[in-house]
């Protein structure tokens, strides 16, 4: 499938195991999908974009994958959770941080942002704040 030009916010592309890109329905129509047909995502690379105005409501952890997270615009705090404590990492425009596979991990916002994400979603974990 040939991919358009797209809004990675309303339609996320999608990168099997084999290498082919094609786009996908984003935000809700694609989170609200079943666990099962979202798994049949989980074992290439989503890359999607989101608008965040307020702190992210929970943490989430990526058990398979490591996740490429980049901030498009606005200014956030990413907070890891390690064993020995919270790590607290500040993000500005244009800054990118590779959070590794299985830490858990939320976002503080102090100015509205818009985030790229780059992760392989199978086995994603969450839990309130």
């Amino acid at each position: 499938m040939r991919i358009m030009a797209t809004d990675l916010s309303s339609h996320y592309v999608y990168l099997d195991a084999s290498g082919a890109a094609t786009t996908v329905q984003g935000g809700d129509a694609f989170w609200s999908q079943s666990g099962a047909e979202l798994e049949n995502f989980g074992r290439g690379w989503l890359v999607s974009e989101y608008e965040f105005a307020s702190d992210w409501p929970q943490w989430e952890m990526h058990p398979g994958a490591d996740e490429i997270v980049r901030l498009l615009a606005g200014e956030c705090e990413l907070h890891l959770e390690w064993p020995t404590g919270i790590q607290t990492v500040k993000m500005r425009a244009g800054d990118a941080y590779v959070v590794p596979k299985g830490a858990w991990h939320t976002v503080r916002v102090f100015e509205p942002c818009r985030m790229l994400h780059i992760t392989m979603g199978a086995g994603t974990q969450h839990r309130p704040v």
